[in-house]
């Protein structure tokens, strides 16, 4: 009978330099949004961003630190701080913007990767970690960039964990006050700290790890008050000034468990990913049931697991601490989902899967006969991480244009929010004819889009209903947008000649805003219309006191001024106008006659 001969002793691997974890993880990171460096503004980077003026002014440090309250920094100034040196430093290039915020996604990468490494075994933190960095879930916060609120915030909470992990107490309390203002979100990092210590320590009752630790609970704790202060001041708007986002705690929270359990498959089988999900649906419990017991199972499991296996727990519950704040009963009117919430949580259902895969690999070992067996979790890891890396490379191509964007969002989720931004992003391309039945169907159960419905139309030249659309969106939002929508609704009364209508509105522009240039423009040009060259003049005047160059207003000021019989202003008026641009004929000929009479 022949024997087996006898198995010889493995050489221990060779140990591999600290650094090179890090610098894999980084290189990974580039590898897969490489391609992402030339996208473009998108959406709500035209307010965070382009539109900002307050990041213009780095020198003016008070005024960077106090966000625009209608737009997604309000109550996040580190994040504004971070786009002023963003614009200091480029200027509206896109380019750093987008490398800035792949930066602070490695940076995340790596803090993961030390905080479980401490934790586990290398190769199962270098597992989670790479997998998380290429993972297209995550493409969001990387290549839509105002969404740097949740990759800093993200930041900031790892890196607190890391400080308590190191014991330095201090740096974590600072670091922890500075996320609190990178998003309301990190309230959730000393729950979280507290998970992390529990998984870290050997202490075998919850209570003994209290009564060690509570003092840097407690400290980590009080920095909820810098939140609370910058919500009861310059925080969010959870229905972002819409008076037509009405829905309820219970409304919402019907809606999430199929969200979560979207999410959930979305982290496993990322396909067809999408920006936005539109508001809350009007549903009943009995719409929900399903869903609804299966997230409860989840989140009673993870309870239990934390109790019974502390790691796997600990993994299974900070995936619903981090939903929890924005899928629960806090209600988002304006957004029902987002594939940015899963962030953070998507650690915790990563590291579960990769713990899974070296269980079912230690429970499979008996059974083979060599011991090339612990190759296969590594070649399964490697496998996943090229088929993430590919699908992120590919959702990167889809941040190329607004539209395409948009387009990209109403054939995954068809909604009326969906339709809307198609409609407007055909706007903004001129393309009002093809926008208008996209709006028409968006405003069926998306109100506020009757305000692009009415832009669409009155570029479409349907003067008429492009009024109703506007009249009636005055109605239903009044405090949205209303100076702009009062000058449409007068250009569209004056390109049918209605000029008291037009000039009526026109008013209603200046009590909002008495210095408002454009509104004095059209004014002075509806009574020139009205021949009451009088009373045009002074808004005139008051529209080149904002835009001294305006060769056109000065000429129409010199003949409002000529007809009143107030000739030498009228003569200095097309002198202004030939001053600027000596070619201009008209004025010319029209300072040739003043100077005859």
């Amino acid at each position: 009978m022949k024997r087996r001969p006898a198995r010889t002793a493995t050489p221990a691997p060779a140990r591999l330099p600290a650094w090179w974890a890090p610098v894999a993880l980084a290189l990974g990171g580039l590898a897969v949004y490489w391609n992402s460096f030339s996208g473009v503004f998108l959406f709500d980077d035209l307010g965070t961003i382009v539109r900002n003026t307050e990041i213009r002014q780095l020198t003016h440090l008070g005024q960077v630190l106090l966000p625009p309250a209608d737009t997604a920094l309000a109550g996040r100034p580190l994040v504004q701080l971070s786009f002023a040196i963003n614009y200091a430093l480029g200027g509206l290039d896109v380019w750093g913007y987008h490398l800035v915020n792949l930066a602070f996604h490695v940076g995340c990468t790596c803090l993961i990767y030390a905080l479980i490494r401490r934790v586990a075994p290398q190769g199962l933190a270098f597992a989670v970690a790479l997998l998380w960095t290429v993972h297209p879930l995550n493409s969001e916060v990387v290549n839509y960039l105002t969404q740097r609120t949740e990759s800093m915030m993200a930041l900031c909470l790892l890196l607190t964990l890391y400080c308590v992990a190191r014991q330095w107490r201090v740096a974590a309390v600072v670091v922890c006050s500075l996320g609190m203002l990178c998003k309301e979100t990190m309230a959730m990092a000393p729950v979280a700290v507290v998970l992390y210590d529990w998984a870290a320590s050997d202490v075998v009752s919850f209570r003994a790890l209290w009564r060690t630790r509570w003092p840097l609970y407690a400290a980590l704790s009080a920095t909820w008050i810098v939140p609370a202060v910058m919500l009861a001041t310059r925080g969010q708007t959870l229905s972002a000034g819409f008076a037509t986002a009405h829905v309820s705690p219970w409304t919402y929270l019907l809606n999430q468990p199929a969200m979560i359990l979207r999410y959930l498959r979305l982290a496993l089988w990322p396909s067809d990913l999408v920006l936005y999900y539109g508001w809350p649906r009007a549903l009943h419990f009995s719409d929900v049931w399903l869903p609804f017991i299966v997230v409860a199972a989840l989140v009673t499991l993870s309870i239990v697991a934390l109790a019974k296996w502390r790691p796997i727990g600990v993994a299974a519950v900070w995936v619903f601490l981090f939903l929890g704040p924005t899928s629960s009963l806090l209600p988002i009117a304006t957004e029902v989902g987002a594939e940015r919430r899963m962030y953070l949580p998507l650690v915790g259902v990563l590291t579960l899967g990769v713990v899974g895969l070296a269980a079912l690999a230690r429970r499979t070992a008996p059974f083979h006969r060599d011991e090339t067996w612990s190759a296969w979790p590594a070649a399964v890891v490697a496998i996943a991480t090229v088929a993430f890396g590919a699908t992120t490379f590919a959702r990167n191509a889809e941040y190329a244009t607004s539209l395409g964007m948009a387009r990209t969002v109403l054939e995954r989720w068809p909604t009326a929010n969906a339709e809307q931004m198609v409609g407007t992003e055909l706007v903004v391309a001129g393309r009002h004819e093809e926008a208008v039945p996209h709006l028409q169907a968006a405003v069926k159960a998306y109100p506020p889009a009757r305000y692009f419905l009415g832009e669409a139309l009155l570029g479409a030249g349907k003067h008429a209903e492009a009024i109703a659309e506007l009249e009636r969106f005055t109605r239903e939002e009044p405090s949205l947008a209303p100076v702009r929508t009062r000058l449409m609704i007068a250009k569209a009364y004056g390109s049918t000649g209605q000029m008291p209508e037009a000039i009526e509105h026109l008013k209603r522009v200046l009590v909002l805003d008495p210095n408002h240039a454009e509104a004095h423009g059209l004014i002075g040009e509806a009574l020139t219309a009205q021949k009451n060259f009088t009373d045009a003049v002074p808004h005139y005047q008051a529209y080149l006191a904002a835009n001294p160059g305006s060769i056109t207003v000065w000429s129409k000021l010199g003949l409002a001024l000529a007809m009143t019989d107030r000739l030498p202003e009228a003569r200095t008026a097309f002198e202004r106008a030939l001053a600027i641009d000596p070619s201009n004929g008209p004025a010319r000929e029209a300072l040739k006659q003043l100077r005859a009479r």
